[in-house]
């Protein structure tokens, strides 16, 4: 029974890896459209992607969808020690969390073991990480 326990156990790990390198590729890489505010509208959403780079997760924001001067900007997650932590996927969704109306950025990192989440609070102009005097209205989740 505990082989077939340990057996089952390593195929789902195999598995689920696979699938990640299907969905996700390597290093693994997520990307979204969304309207946040940054000079973007519904016909040019700005653009995101995120990226799971030597034990960080970097999200770059695309204001628009443009990549000209200042258009673009990067936000650095440090990622939890963990066991693979370079196969982890890193997604990103958007949500009004502090209820100014303005869509904030989740950052979620799918370890094996647990999700790392991270917020960042939508100024108008870009996000910025939260701090102690920010106070959600919503559930991250």
């Amino acid at each position: 029974m505990l082989v077939l326990w340990v057996l089952g156990s390593t195929a789902l790990s195999w598995g689920i890896a696979r699938y990640n390198d299907f969905k996700y590729g390597y290093p693994r890489t997520y990307q979204t459209d969304a309207v946040v505010g940054h000079d973007d509208s519904p016909q040019h959403k700005s653009h995101f992607i995120a990226i799971n780079y030597n034990h960080q997760a970097v999200v770059m924001e695309m204001m628009g969808g443009d990549t000209g001067p200042g258009k673009s900007v990067s936000y650095v997650v440090n990622l939890m020690s963990s066991d693979n932590v370079d196969l982890a996927p890193v997604t990103v969704d958007f949500k009004d969390l502090n209820g100014d109306s303005k869509p904030d950025m989740i950052v979620h990192v799918h370890l094996s073991n647990q999700d790392q989440v991270s917020v960042f609070i939508n100024d108008g102009k870009k996000f910025r990480p939260t701090n102690a005097n920010d106070k959600f209205t919503a559930p991250i989740n």
